[in-house]
């Protein structure tokens, strides 16, 4: 399991490497600039969870070979020396890197797209960094919690493969809904019907790599499949948060979830092995949260200033009338909504109501 992990935390280091060097993310976002292209919906489709795990997303994949190999490509482009060598170490073990059903969802996307495994392992990864995100939770005075989120990245034409899935059992009720990317089978942004949302905001760390290898030998867990995990077994928000401060995570972030109820919106900042901050509602005084990439308490950089635009739209808002629609024209305006966002979702838990779209889309 040790050689496992430390191969994960190789692919991880990697790809995070690489993200920043063709991002140029030195600073979450270097000066976000206004978005240019339109928005559209996405594409809606249901992963049946009674079938078998290698037969999930095959239905879901295929139509879009074409645009996952372009990206693949372009990964592999940018690749450092040492990525599949690293990813290779990990397919002797893959269970035991990820656990199941996570393992066959992979083996099962590798099968349908007629690409190596190793290949599917890399995207999986390589999709959980420099996701630089804006995340908003609100409580309207009735006490409606509204979530909403911000999906940024410089990866080029992840708008193609940006899709919504419906998760469910057979034919019964969907479970669990989140935007995601055909060929990622983890969750960055999804709502659990009835109980809570959650999203994922990239956090900054001054961490050392000798660090990071330290934390990564000791068996903690990949963010995407995480989050899953929470959707898919924990029932209410109290135990989605209880969870999610609680599980051994193997890269820092901020984790923002939203229930039911009045004054259920947490921001919980995140280090690998605990929680070290879970800033809650406290309406009326504290009706709204807003986190970008920055601690909450600390400054942000003067060339990437996302959180107080949102804070003054947000406070010429009014809790009486705030909805959906109020909370998605917050997460729509600039500098929040800017030239690398790739979708903006919002969530409301109570009534299961789920937006989203891609943005920045050039055709």
């Amino acid at each position: 399991m040790t050689t496992v992990t430390l191969s994960i935390f190789c692919v991880i280091a990697i790809a995070s490497q690489t993200a920043h060097a063709m991002s140029g993310f030195d600073a979450i976002i270097n000066d976000p600039q206004p978005a240019n292209g339109s928005s559209k919906p996405t594409p809606v489709y249901t992963v049946d969870l009674n079938l078998p795990a290698e037969d999930r997303w095959t239905h879901i994949v295929t139509p879009y070979r074409p645009q996952i190999l372009k990206i693949l490509n372009f990964m592999k482009k940018i690749a450092p020396e040492g990525a599949f060598e690293a990813v290779t170490a990990i397919l002797g073990d893959i269970e035991g890197a990820f656990g199941q059903p996570w393992a066959d969802e992979m083996r099962g996307v590798a099968k349908a797209l007629n690409i190596s495994l190793g290949d599917v392992v890399y995207t999986n990864l390589y999709y959980e960094f420099d996701a630089a995100c804006t995340s908003i939770v609100a409580q309207q005075t009735n006490g409606t919690i509204y979530h909403g989120r911000n999906m940024d990245y410089g990866l080029p034409n992840l708008q193609a493969v940006t899709i919504q899935v419906n998760f469910k059992y057979g034919d019964g009720p969907v479970l669990y809904t989140a935007t995601t990317y055909a060929s990622f089978v983890g969750v960055l942004t999804g709502i659990r019907n009835g109980a809570f949302s959650v999203s994922i905001n990239k956090r900054q760390t001054n961490a050392s790599m000798w660090e990071n290898l330290i934390d990564a030998l000791k068996g903690y867990h990949v963010i995407g499949f995480t989050l899953r995990t929470a959707l898919q077994n924990e029932p209410s928000f109290d135990d989605a948060v209880l969870y999610l401060r609680q599980v051994k995570l193997i890269t820092v972030s901020y984790l923002i979830v939203a229930g039911t109820k009045a004054n259920q919106g947490v921001v919980i900042t995140r280090e690998r092995d605990h929680a070290i901050d879970v800033w809650r509602l406290n309406a009326p005084n504290r009706w709204f949260l807003v986190e970008t990439n920055y601690d909450h308490w600390r400054p942000v950089p003067s060339n990437d200033d996302r959180r107080d635009p949102a804070n003054q739209h947000m406070n010429k808002t009014d809790p009486n009338t705030f909805n959906a629609s109020t909370m998605w024209s917050i997460m729509t305006m600039y500098p929040n909504l800017n030239n690398v966002t790739i979708y903006t979702t919002v969530m409301v838990p109570s009534t299961g109501q789920y937006l989203s779209e891609t943005q920045n889309n050039q055709q």
